[in-house]
């Protein structure tokens, strides 16, 4: 039988969860739409890179991962546009951060390195 916490993505998630909880405030402003928190977002960017996908394939992934759903507590998928506007607001540093720190936490031996045309590098 499947154990989910035996899954390697699972631990993946939950600690980028828990990074971000401890690295960005739960909403950017107090105008916020208040739909998805950073830690929530910031959980799935991650995810999204270490899976190595676009925000249009993720986004449809991350449909079919209940598991994932409920640890990240997402009532909704976002819409790729959300992913895409969050990753541009958020500071290189702070995603460099919150990358090093799951990566550590994680025990990747070599991490890899990826650009993309944002600017931002993970």
């Amino acid at each position: 039988m499947f154990n989910v916490c035996d899954n390697k993505l699972i631990k993946f998630t939950v600690l980028s969860f828990r990074v971000a909880k401890m690295s960005l405030t739960e909403y950017s402003c107090e105008k916020s739409k208040y739909r998805y928190t950073q830690h929530q977002l910031m959980a799935l960017i991650c995810l999204m890179k270490r899976l190595r996908r676009d925000y249009r394939l993720f986004t449809s992934i991350i449909q079919l991962m209940p598991e994932i759903c409920l640890i990240l507590d997402l009532k909704k998928i976002p819409h790729y546009t959300a992913l895409q506007k969050f990753f541009k607001r958020i500071k290189s540093q702070v995603i460099d951060e919150i990358m090093n720190q799951t990566v550590k936490l994680f025990d990747i031996k070599n991490p890899w390195v990826a650009l993309d045309g944002t600017g931002h590098s993970c």
